[in-house]
């Protein structure tokens, strides 16, 4: 068996080149979309994967025995001689295409030769798609084999038959695909400039995408070479992105705030910038609660911020202590909960820290993702805390890097609203609510100026 690949632009264009090189004997195994070239994963072309085989045996069929005919009289001298296709009067037979064709444009009930398998049967679905629409694919068999049924001798359909009508509904498929999607149009070299400005921070090329045609549309008619132009436009377009997920810090109604996510990402030290802030800006009453006996001097730590800041400070180590801890905190307006920092890529893990979390509507629970680890990671970490409810967000160590994109992904795949931004080590001052207006900025750089 010969099997070959094909890259082109559409179906129709395979089906041409397989019957050309292979033969109308050739069966299409598979189809698929699939993407190449482009810059950073951006701008990729769209393009349809086929593979295609023929078996070498079935193309030498053997030659068909010449009927006995009378031998015909010569022809007089003054008639022009015999025609090659006088002799050959099987060249005449109408394709069998031809007849399955005129049998799907007339309706007729009327027999017809069988079609060839494989890419002929393939072109007729192409070329008759509103039919395929139409007709359901399990009454096709008779379409696809007109002839079987008519001799007793025949089998009924077959594994080809079988084969053949899951190449049709590929087809169908991939055909409905391809009219509802539209080739990625070239962009306005100010518009691919931002896009690549996102790209290099690290945006996931889905929303590069997005955002690249949210700003050629809000350019519009405007002079497109006009950088000053296509960045007022792409500021709106990532203003509009981040502004409904900037977060309102902690309100006045809650009582207690837990904060979860995975270690090493400043859970403890966070915890001690918001409880000043609190303490110290807001005038509320806080008291600190640990559960995170997993990490050496984990306590000790959080005891030490509990000293200077002159709150109490409780350790629980199962979910039934916790009770105990919130009736000695009674009389505190503010309670911070710190956990143990795991690998919460494992629900398990997510499950186990979820027992802790004290449910009701003056409790929050914030997520805390660091901004130096790698955004695959944080978004295994975000979908595992949403399936529990958790909605905000805390992203910390955002002075340890230079690439934001991830606050962009985490936006645009999830929702949470994102309520502080920390950027340092000192207590309480490295911290203060996500600004969108700053972080796009700090997204898109700033333009040239001549």
């Amino acid at each position: 068996m010969k099997v070959k690949r094909y890259v082109v632009d559409d179906l129709p264009q395979a089906v041409q080149m397989i019957r050309s090189e292979l033969g109308s004997d050739a069966v299409i195994l598979n189809t698929k979309e699939i993407r190449i070239g482009g810059f950073l994963g951006m701008f990729r072309k769209k393009r349809v994967e086929v593979i295609a085989a023929v078996d070498e045996a079935s193309r030498k069929m053997p030659a068909r025995p010449q009927p006995a005919r009378p031998a015909k009289p010569a022809a007089p001298d003054n008639k022009p001689p015999a025609s090659v296709t006088d002799d050959l009067p099987e060249l005449r037979t109408p394709i069998p295409n031809q007849a399955v064709r005129s049998k799907y444009a007339a309706g007729s009930g009327a027999s017809a030769p069988a079609a060839p398998a494989g890419v002929a049967i393939a072109e007729q679905a192409v070329e008759y798609k509103p039919l395929l629409d139409e007709t359901p694919l399990p009454g096709m068999v008779e379409a696809v084999h007109p002839s079987q049924g008519q001799t007793g001798g025949e089998a009924p359909a077959s594994e080809n038959t079988l084969t053949l009508l899951q190449e049709l509904r590929t087809m169908k498929d991939m055909m409905a695909k391809l009219t509802r999607q539209q080739t990625f149009r070239s962009m306005p070299e100010s518009v691919v400039k931002w896009s690549r400005r996102l790209a290099e921070q690290g945006v996931d090329p889905v929303h590069v995408e997005q955002f690249a045609e949210e700003v050629r549309h809000r350019l519009g008619d405007e002079d497109k070479s006009d950088e000053s132009a296509s960045y007022e436009a792409a500021k709106e377009v990532l203003t509009s992105w981040l502004l409904p997920c900037a977060g309102s810090g902690i309100s006045p109604g809650i009582r207690i705030a837990h904060f979860v996510g995975p270690t090493g990402v400043g859970k403890t030290t966070t915890i001690a910038k918001l409880a000043a802030e609190q303490s110290l800006n807001h005038r509320r009453s806080v008291g600190l609660i640990t559960a995170d006996t997993y990490r050496i001097s984990a306590v000790d730590q959080l005891r030490t911020y509990a000293d200077i800041l002159n709150v109490p400070l409780e350790v629980v180590f199962s979910p039934g202590e916790l009770t105990r801890a919130y009736k000695k905190m009674a009389d505190r307006d503010l309670l911070f909960m710190d956990t143990a920092g795991r690998n919460y890529r494992n629900e398990m893990f997510v499950s186990e820290v979820n027992s802790l979390l004290a449910p009701g509507e003056k409790s929050e629970t914030f997520l805390v993702l660091s901004m130096t680890h790698k955004y695959a990671d944080m978004k295994l970490v975000a979908a595992q805390f949403a399936k529990y409810g958790v909605r905000r967000l805390l992203i910390t160590k955002t002075d340890e890097t230079d690439t934001f994109g991830a606050i962009v992904n985490l936006v645009r795949e999830f929702s949470f609203p994102i309520s502080y931004i920390t950027c340092g080590q000192t207590v309480p001052d490295d911290i203060r609510p996500f600004d969108p207006a700053e972080w796009v900025n700090k997204l898109l750089g700033e333009p040239a100026h001549e």
